[in-house]
């Protein structure tokens, strides 16, 4: 009031008195100096206005934002209030903090969505307009949501869940206030609580399929698609160590490739990062596979968005069994990479057992057939078998042995040699004691024992026997065993060889009979062409004047025919071996058998120096379907015997064709004629019924027509008397193009050796 009254200025103050009562009063006052009256000093006049109901409200007001502050400071959930156009209005420390600022002023007045909550999880953008935070603001409904991500200044991210209400003034609103908490710990929880879960269940269905009856690649199969279902992989794979050729070779593929072959079926070790796993039996694990120098194959897996990849040795007592691996579209929490390795042994355990159940399995097997090949070998020996056990009594007995001996299962040996009356080979009885079970059960061995046998069904059988003593693999005695051989059986067999052995000296016989013909055959055109040579090169090298063209002829020609001949033996020789081997194949066609006849005729009187004459007689013409080549030995061979056994008399030839299925041609000749006794005996291969002494050959031309007749499904027979001359005839069918005839159109035949 002084300074009103002394500097004239006007003054505004709130000041407080205490009533009478004891309340407190607050004025509002006005102080402002007045004119004096006349002859008086300044005055000053106070106007006072009671303000205590205002400032008790603005103290009340004050202490509520104090402690409104203090709340906000103090809580650790970051808060930030946004208006209606987004942008923050404050943030406490908590939000500053979270959200990687220094201060509120850098948060204070920027857009918030675009600041700390423009993308989602996934890495797409969060538009404003999906945003629940911003909806608050437009809608003025609550929000409340978990899981999204919100970035820090330094562009990091983490998940959070928030709270946003609406902040309404008049019943309009004017903006939100978020809360909101960091949940990187609780999603971490989380995740480790499912990844035990995930692998909990995993194990569960890996144990059962390993458990459940199968093949082993059945087994595994099962696991790779339990790992692929359970991760999410894109697929999984189990590898399998071939040991010998060190080779790891895929048995299982679940997912997105299921073959078994292509160029990852067979790895070798060391080689790509599945052999590098099994070679340094050390696993290998990413979640960035696009970034890992083990992972090769780059644009494959950016083109099929492989992000992670688990591989893992399959080992058992520090031995590899094998490798699997898979790859995953996600990255795997490293729980489930540890977990894995649990798999991974549980499915080395597993191969490994299973391996030994095939193993013992396999065993058994090949025991049960061994067994029951010794069984089917025991049944049907020739031999007679018996086992006893350490106390005497038959246990075993094959067939054999019940047919020599009777029936004695479960008999004691003593009671079954009464029951035999076994005696020795001379008929002494003989004491149950020395039989050679007996002898074998006191630890003798028995080789080839002679013994008779008297059955109950009155049956003498001689046998021989030889017999051990059976032990235990610890040496105790477990019984004995006895064969036995009826020698009845050996003498028949030996009385069946004698008829053999005189065929085998028969048939030796045969061949030195052969030997001396064919060296006799060989020799005479040989030394014939030796002799004629011999006598050129003498009157060559005496220097004699040569010889007349004649004489020289002659000679020649006397040579050619003995090595014409000499050529035709051989290829008889030949002819033998290839016509035992194969057969003789026929090569038919239609023709004339008449004029096949005839030609055969002709070219045989040119050739003929014996001076018969040859006649065709019967049918103008025959159409018939043979092999004409075959055919035209059998006429040659037949005309070459008639004239070489003719004597120089006429030969007729008859054809006979008929209006039947049948055809009929024979060869008559008029010369020495054949014995009935030998008629059967020279269709035979080596056999003549003349002496080779004065008509040579090898005995195979009438062989050889009868081969090809038969082949030709007919018959050909002699009559014949000594003297009297001989008729050979030949029947056949008029076509023969049935079973046992090649397709028409094939390769002719070789040429068969002219007479004999």
């Amino acid at each position: 009031m002084r300074k009103v009254l002394a500097e004239g200025a006007t003054e505004r103050i709130e000041h407080r008195f205490i009533a009478a009562d004891g309340r407190t009063v607050w004025l509002s006052s006005e102080l402002a100096r007045r004119g004096a009256p006349a002859g008086r000093g300044p005055v000053a006049r106070c106007f006072s206005t009671n303000v205590t109901r205002a400032k008790v409200a603005e103290e009340a007001l004050r202490e509520s934002e104090e402690r409104a502050q203090a709340l906000l400071e103090s809580t650790e959930q970051g808060i930030c209030g946004i208006d209606r156009a987004g942008r923050c209005t404050f943030a406490n420390r908590a939000c500053v903090r979270q959200l990687g600022y220094r201060d509120e002023a850098e948060l204070v007045g920027r857009a918030m969505h675009q600041l700390v909550h423009h993308t989602r999880e996934s890495g797409a953008p969060l538009p404003e307009s999906e945003c629940r935070i911003c909806h608050t603001l437009r809608s003025g409904e609550p929000a409340h949501l978990a899981g999204e991500l919100l970035f820090r200044a330094d562009g990091t991210s983490f998940p959070f869940e928030y709270w946003s209400r609406p902040v309404r003034r008049q019943g309009e609103t004017v903006g939100a206030v978020v809360t909101f908490v960091d949940i990187t710990e609780r999603k971490r929880s989380e995740q480790v609580l499912a990844a035990q879960a995930l692998m909990g269940a995993l194990r569960a269905e890996v144990s059962v399929a390993l458990s459940h009856p199968g093949t082993l690649r059945e087994l595994l199969q099962r696991c790779a698609e339990a790992i692929r279902g359970h991760l999410g992989a894109a697929f999984a794979r189990i590898w399998l160590l071939d040991e010998r050729e060190q080779v790891l070779e895929l048995r299982a593929s679940a997912g997105m490739y299921t073959h078994l072959d292509g160029r990852h079926s067979r790895i070798p070790v060391g080689s790509y990062k599945i052999g590098r796993i099994a070679r340094e039996l050390r696993p290998h694990m990413t979640n960035d596979v696009l970034h890992d120098p083990q992972v090769s194959e780059k644009d494959w897996a950016r083109r099929e968005g492989m992000v992670s990849f688990a591989g893992y040795p399959l080992v058992v007592e520090d031995r590899l069994t094998g490798v699997m691996a898979m790859f995953a579209r996600s990255p795997l929490h490293e729980r489930v990479l540890e977990a894995l390795g649990t798999i991974a042994d549980m499915v080395a355990q597993g191969i490994e057992r299973k391996r030994a159940e095939e193993a013992l399995q396999e065993s058994e097997a090949r025991r049960a057939a061994e067994h029951a090949v010794l069984r089917r070998i025991i049944g049907q020996s020739g031999d007679g078998i018996v086992m006893v056990d350490e106390h005497g009594v038959v246990r075993l007995m094959n067939p054999e042995a019940e047919r020599q001996l009777g029936p004695a299962a479960e008999l004691t040996i003593d009671a079954w040699a009464g029951a035999t009356c076994v005696s020795t080979p001379e008929g002494a009885p003989m004491p149950a004691a020395e039989t050679p079970l007996h002898r074998a059960l006191r630890g003798e061995k028995v080789e080839s024992v002679g013994w008779q046998v008297r059955r109950p069904d009155g049956a003498v059988r001689v046998l021989s026997a030889s017999a051990s003593p059976l032990r235990r693999a610890d040496g105790a005695p477990a019984g004995a065993v006895m064969n036995t051989r009826d020698e009845a059986e050996r003498l028949r067999l030996e009385q069946e060889r004698e008829p053999l052995v005189r065929s085998l000296q028969e048939a030796v016989q045969v061949r030195d009979e052969f030997l001396s013909i064919a060296s006799h055959e060989l020799r005479t055109p040989l030394t014939a062409v030796l002799l004629q040579v011999e006598s050129l090169r003498r009157a060559i090298r005496l220097g004699q004047a040569p010889e007349s063209m004649t004489r020289l002829d002659a000679k020649l020609s006397t040579m050619h025919r003995s090595v014409f001949r000499l050529s035709d033996l051989v290829n008889e020789l030949l002819d033998v071996s290839r016509i035992s081997a194969r057969g003789l194949p026929l090569h038919v066609e239609d023709f004339d058998l008449v004029a096949l006849l005839r030609e055969s005729i002709e070219r045989f009187e040119e050739a003929s120096r014996r001076g018969s004459s040859i006649r065709l007689l019967g049918s103008p013409d025959v159409l018939v379907r043979w092999d004409r080549a075959r055919m035209e030995q059998v006429i040659t061979n037949l005309l070459s015997n008639a004239v070489k056994y003719g004597a120089g008399a006429p030969i007729d030839v008859r054809v006979d064709g008929g209006a039947g299925e049948r055809v009929r041609f024979a060869v008559q000749d008029r010369g020495i004629g054949i014995a009935p006794g030998d008629q059967a005996r020279i269709f035979e291969r080596f056999q003549r019924a003349a002496s080779v002494m004065h008509y040579g050959g090898f005995g195979l031309g009438l062989w050889i027509v009868r081969l090809i007749v038969e082949q030709h499904g007919g018959a050909v027979r002699v009559e014949s008397a000594p003297g009297r001359g001989a008729t050979f005839s030949v029947e056949l069918p008029r076509d023969v193009a049935g079973a046992g005839a090649p397709r028409e159109g094939g390769p002719p035949p070789a040429p068969l050796p002219a007479g004999g």
